[in-house]
């Protein structure tokens, strides 16, 4: 039966009774195994608007929500991704207010939160990516910032100082990499790389608050 047969003899009965709660979230469950996202989030739907105090449809709509949301950030569609997580988070906000104590809704919750913020992170970098010059070295940035998000400090610092060795005179890859140490704690290094991308663009975003921060803004000065 196609999906919109399906719909059809659910909601609107098509010659057939209209199916109850149960049906909804049978149909709902075996689009969902399939993989049709969007179409189990349709019966799931039906099957809130059967019993609004069950919490199950919200929890299974959020657990669509963020397999549609994987697919989108899988494939670089991260403004489509961050709103499939926000109705994520929404489902299983309505998930837990029917049902407090719902762990699953409460653990799903984390996740879309969890994936949210990784696809903000992407985003940012792609919007970066898009805004600067220099292309081997955006590359490179972009992986260090990957790294550094990962927690891998040292594959961090790694592809930073390769940005700044491939565009020597790119301020963005030496203020990038001034504004990592700076988050490190190392402050010497940091005011190194600063201080080389003021010299190369005084307006670099950033670059003199950082130095203002690290105790440096007279030798921004001595710059000028």
């Amino acid at each position: 039966m196609s999906v919109v047969v399906s719909v059809c003899a659910i909601v609107a009965g098509c010659g057939e009774p209209s199916a109850d709660f149960d049906q909804f979230m049978a149909e709902g469950r075996r689009e969902q195994e399939s993989g049709r996202y969007a179409e189990a989030v349709g019966m799931f739907k039906g099957a809130a608007e059967q019993d609004r105090e069950r919490p199950e449809p919200s929890y299974r709509m959020g657990r669509c929500y963020l397999a549609m949301a994987d697919k989108k950030f899988a494939s670089a569609d991260f403004p489509g991704a961050l709103s499939e997580t926000d109705r994520a988070i929404a489902a299983f906000d309505d998930a837990i207010s029917a049902f407090p104590g719902y762990g699953a809704a409460v653990q799903g919750k984390v996740d879309a939160l969890k994936m949210h913020n990784r696809q903000s992170a992407a985003l940012e970098l792609a919007e970066w990516a898009a805004a600067n010059s220099g292309l081997q070295a955006q590359k490179l940035i972009i992986k260090a910032k990957e790294y550094a998000l990962a927690g891998d400090m040292d594959r961090a610092e790694l592809y930073f100082s390769q940005a700044v060795e491939v565009e020597q005179d790119n301020a963005a890859a030496h203020a990038e990499r001034g504004l990592f140490y700076m988050r490190c704690g190392n402050d010497p290094a940091a005011i190194r790389s600063l201080k080389r991308a003021y010299r190369l663009n005084p307006a670099e975003l950033g670059v003199a608050r950082a130095l203002k921060e690290l105790g440096a803004s007279s030798e921004v000065v001595e710059l000028e």
